[in-house]
């Protein structure tokens, strides 16, 4: 991969599963995390498609969220007491990071510290 990740186990040992998007073969890496009130988070990385990334909040077959973006540098988990996120670092100047929280005390959801240039 052209970029950073944590293992696969990094991601088990923080509650997630495997999503049915799961596919190495096609080189999509693809996470699973469930909330007890039934939404789903999903994370997908993969080094093709100009090593992108997707996240998408999901209740039962309605998707609430989505997002998709390209460039990704590294990506680490961190926390701060019980904030629980994913950071991604990006390539391109426009996107320098995004945070997706997993586990949160407050309503947030996903941050960017700037937004992509869609041109």
């Amino acid at each position: 991969m052209d970029y950073e990740v944590p293992e696969e186990f990094d991601f088990f040992e923080r509650g997630f599963g495997l999503s049915l998007e799961h596919d190495p073969d096609e080189a999509l890496f693809s996470y699973i995390y469930r909330y007890e009130n039934g939404q789903d988070l999903i994370f997908t990385h993969s080094p093709f498609s100009g090593n992108s990334v997707s996240v998408k909040l999901v209740t039962g077959k309605a998707e609430i969220f989505y997002l998709y973006l390209e460039g990704v540098a590294s990506i680490a988990f961190q926390a701060w007491e019980q904030d629980k996120i994913i950071r991604i670092y990006f390539s391109y100047e426009s996107t320098k990071e995004l945070r997706v929280s997993y586990i949160f005390r407050s309503l947030s959801f996903i941050t960017r510290s700037s937004s992509p240039d869609f041109s």
